[in-house]
């Protein structure tokens, strides 16, 4: 069956069905272009869809509540993979990889976040330990009660497993974690708002406390941009704290922080690096997946914590 790319709304998101599709990428890209996904990321989702993946592009959210935005865009993918399997069965496609769990050790279900929408991410990577730890053992003292308070009240009768990243590998393409400087470019004023109290919650540094003290995050690659000043701090971050975590980290030379943007012209050796980084996870999945049957999840969890980032 000829495989035509073609985004269609499914949900709060946009959809690209592949017929015989070999994975799932789920895709939230930054600030402004990342709330037009299809328009600014196009490019890039039509290379990694003609290998074979369905595509999955989440609309950015604009909160300086990050936590519950992050809770909110896994929800929604509840219902949207029972969506997408009518939709697959409707149009006579393969269907099969709709009806797994994304926390299948099988690892078809991927993420792939671009500037801030890579901090949306990261933050769900961190919440998937809460089904083996307590909340406050998670947060530690890395944040206030009342983001504490904030994460309880959204995940009032959610099932954990259901905004889990567990099993599902990360990309992170020039990841920007920043503070309400990413919202409002004059530093003057950004500097002003801070001192009022007003930033966006986990801010930078307490975003870096709680990856640092999370056992996840085992599961990822990392693209940076060699002239990118937007995430050149989130980047320096990573590699300074996390580089025996990764599994991959590319740098691309002679490109800034919109590189990956494009609607019918695009990078191209970019977009080849995603779908390399993409078929190693599968490889690095497929590994775990054979040893998960004779392992408990606490094991799992220590021997790749990589698990939900990863």
């Amino acid at each position: 069956m000829e495989a035509n790319f073609k985004f269609i709304p499914l949900d709060f998101s946009w959809v690209a069905l592949h017929p015989q599709p070999i994975g799932v990428v789920q895709v939230i890209g930054g600030a402004f272009f990342g709330t037009f996904p299809t328009i600014f990321y196009r490019y890039l989702c039509q290379q990694i869809f003609n290998q074979g993946y369905t595509i999955v592009a989440i609309p950015y959210r604009f909160t300086f509540r990050h936590w519950s935005v992050s809770i909110g865009l896994v929800r929604d993918l509840v219902n949207l993979r029972i969506m997408m399997l009518e939709e697959a069965k409707r149009r006579g496609y393969e269907y099969q990889i709709y009806q797994e769990k994304p926390t299948d050790p099988k690892g078809n279900y991927y993420w792939l976040g671009h500037s801030l929408g890579s901090k949306y991410i990261a933050l769900l990577e961190l919440l998937t330990e809460l089904e083996f730890k307590a909340i406050e053992d998670v947060l530690g003292d890395c944040v206030g009660e009342d983001q504490q308070t904030e994460i309880k009240q959204d995940l009032q009768d959610v099932d954990l497993e259901s905004i889990s990243l567990k099993n599902q590998a990360i990309l992170l393409l020039a990841p920007a974690i920043t503070g309400i400087e990413a919202a409002i470019p004059v530093k003057a004023i950004a500097d002003l708002m801070k001192k009022l109290g007003l930033d966006v919650k986990p801010n930078v540094e307490q975003t870096h406390c709680l990856i640092l003290r999370s056992r996840l995050f085992n599961l990822f690659s990392l693209i940076a941009l060699a002239k990118d000043n937007i995430a050149k701090d989130t980047v320096t971050w990573i590699k300074a704290n996390l580089s025996d975590r990764l599994i991959q980290c590319i740098e691309l030379p002679n490109r800034g922080h919109l590189a990956p943007l494009g609607w019918k012209n695009g990078d191209t050796q970019l977009a080849t690096k995603v779908i390399e980084c993409l078929e190693q996870f599968k490889q690095k999945c497929d590994q775990i997946a054979e040893h998960s049957t004779v392992k408990t999840p606490s094991t799992e969890l220590e021997t790749n914590p990589i698990k939900t980032q990863s």
